[in-house]
């Protein structure tokens, strides 16, 4: 009882305070609220963020999506702005090329339209095969995702082509493995090769509170249209024997997906320049998948996941861990961990003369856009924070100490003559914490520090130059003379634009 009136109470001072509800820059997931995972967000979740209040304690940190080390009302804002709010599994969802999708959840395994695959799982226990064309029915793909417990589900022709299986018929809803397959039409209204009498199907999979819809080979049609409570929709965009991009982005202004995913492209028909060109048409959030690629219900509306995070709050040891992907970092000269100096927890502390870690790749900043923040100490000017090695010999300077006045500034660019580094005002050089970030959005740089914007480009520019190699921390990558000096904490890097 007792913590439900301190609960009551608090809501009640976040909503008619000064406080009021805290925006934050990422997509709220269960990973970020439910903190037990336990699919609700109520009191449990609550005791455990009182648990840790006003200390520094990274998993129940969660506003804002940048870290300020705190654990306050801002977090408590986020829960109570997501009070019972109900979640279902995590689903998994992976593109593994052309018009083949795998689902799962820890409880089921879902393929549709296996084909061209190069490896045999034999982990399904539901196969959704949409018609007998072979880039979509193929048996010996069945076979490599098949195993003892497989279903399949599927058009009519398929189960007749395929000797077995449960037929499905367009608007027909079947219940199997605790999910609901329901088949939408599929077929073309301005070609021939997917007539609407071969009563071929798209699916929809009712899976852990999503709803998730693989068009088949379509064009728009009425029963697309009339769509509802979509989650994440692949639409084919390659053109030909489907819609192509433009018709595919038409489709997503009527039933409005949460989430489009181009698909059909990249093997015979349609390119990347097709996925791109629907991305750009989209009245809706995109993912352009790569093939292989997974994303999950926890993280797939996040304008910037998180994809690597170094804590650096180490004690020993040559390893610098990250929490996300693991891409450690690997120290060199012998920089030392400081688990008493650091500003969340602890801190690795470089002297200025040969310290550094390096990690592999990370990303490529000709990529799109993407953030960096990280905390840091020092006194000394000219010195590099952070920076990217490129094989083709030269560095990318991420962050660094300007000289002469020590004021921060990145030297990621465009490329050519035109490209020119980002400086800004603020000097770092106080011997003081600072919280530093940079930001690429697609078309401006922006430099913070403490949670201030200190500078921007005047006008858009293109892509940044391209760099293929790890990040090193501390020096310029190259082994000149302006390695940093001083203390580096919590490094994160995001998959998309964070601004304070």
């Amino acid at each position: 009882m007792k913590k439900i009136v301190i609960f009551s109470i608090a809501l009640t001072i976040i909503q008619t305070s000064g406080f009021g509800f805290i925006e934050t820059s990422r997509a709220v997931t269960q990973r970020t609220v439910d903190l037990n995972l336990d699919g609700i967000v109520d009191f449990t979740d609550y005791g455990l963020l009182t648990k840790f209040w006003l200390r520094n304690e990274t998993q129940f940190d969660i506003a804002p999506a940048i870290g300020d080390g705190l654990v306050d009302w801002k977090d408590l804002t986020v829960l109570a702005n997501n009070w019972l709010t109900e979640f279902g599994e995590i689903v998994y969802i992976q593109w593994l090329g052309h018009a083949s999708v795998k689902i799962w959840t820890e409880n089921i395994v879902i393929y549709v339209d296996p084909a061209y695959l190069t490896e045999s799982p034999n982990d399904a226990d539901l196969i959704l095969i949409t018609h007998n064309h072979s880039d979509h029915y193929s048996p010996g793909d069945i076979a490599r995702v098949s195993g003892p417990q497989t279903k399949i589900i599927a058009a009519a022709s398929v189960v007749t082509s395929h000797g077995s299986g449960q037929a499905i018929l367009p608007g027909q809803t079947i219940e199997t493995n605790g999910i609901s397959i329901t088949a939408v039409p599929a077929y073309n209204i301005n070609k021939t090769q997917h007539p609407k009498s071969n009563n071929w199907v798209g699916f929809i999979t009712e899976i852990g509170l999503q709803r998730i819809y693989c068009a088949g080979d379509t064009d728009l049609t009425d029963e697309m249209k009339a769509l509802e409570d979509i989650n994440v929709a692949f639409l084919p965009a390659g053109g030909t024997y489907t819609m192509n991009a433009v018709e595919a982005a038409e489709a997503t202004g009527y039933f409005k997906p949460d989430l489009a995913i181009p698909y059909h492209w990249g093997r015979n028909i349609g390119t990347l320049s097709d996925a791109q060109q629907f991305a750009e048409l989209a009245q809706c959030r995109v993912k352009i998948m790569d093939a292989g690629e997974i994303i999950s219900s926890d993280n797939w509306l996040d304008d910037a996941p998180l994809i690597a995070y170094w804590k650096l709050d180490e004690t020993e040891g040559d390893i610098a861990y990250d929490g996300i992907e693991g891409i450690n970092g690997i120290l060199y000269g012998g920089p030392i961990w400081q688990p008493e100096d650091g500003r969340l927890a602890g801190a690795l502390e470089f002297d200025g003369t040969d310290d550094f870690a390096v990690t592999d790749f990370v990303l490529d900043p000709s990529g799109g856009p993407f953030s960096i923040y990280a905390w840091i100490k020092t006194d000394t000017i000219g010195r590099v924070i952070i920076s990217q090695t490129n094989s083709s010999g030269t560095r990318r300077n991420w962050l660094s100490t300007n000289s002469p006045d020590g004021t921060l500034m990145t030297e990621l660019k465009t490329a050519g003559r035109s490209g020119k580094s980002l400086t800004s005002e603020f000097s770092l050089t106080d011997g003081l914490w600072h919280h530093i970030g940079f930001v690429w959005d697609g078309s401006c740089r922006y430099l913070y520090a403490d949670g201030s914007e200190i500078a921007k480009d005047d006008s858009h520019i293109t892509n940044l130059e391209s760099s293929d190699g790890g990040l090193y921390f501390g020096s310029a990558a190259t082994g000149t003379d302006d390695y940093f000096a001083g203390l580096l904490d919590d490094i994160r890097v995001f998959g998309g634009a964070i601004h304070p």
